[in-house]
């Protein structure tokens, strides 16, 4: 998965628990006008600090899990 698809995921998961990107970015400690998680989404990349930040006032974590191959059973 690209640092992109995972900014992505995040910013829907807020949008599902009502969060603006300005709200978001309040709780999370950043910008108040938003303008860090604007500025993530548009670049696809940003620190591992701040997305870890970003992803406590969702309530979620990063996990790394080992990678599978298709067609193999978990």
């Amino acid at each position: 998965m690209s640092s992109r698809a995972l900014i992505l995921q995040a910013d829907r998961i807020a949008r599902e628990q009502g969060l603006n990107q300005k709200e978001w970015s309040i709780r999370a400690g950043h910008a108040k006008n938003g303008q860090t998680v604007s500025r993530i989404i548009s670049k696809g990349d940003c620190r591992v600090s701040t997305f870890l930040a970003l992803l406590e006032p969702l309530g979620m974590e990063l996990a790394i899990i080992k990678k599978t191959n298709e067609g193999d059973e978990m």
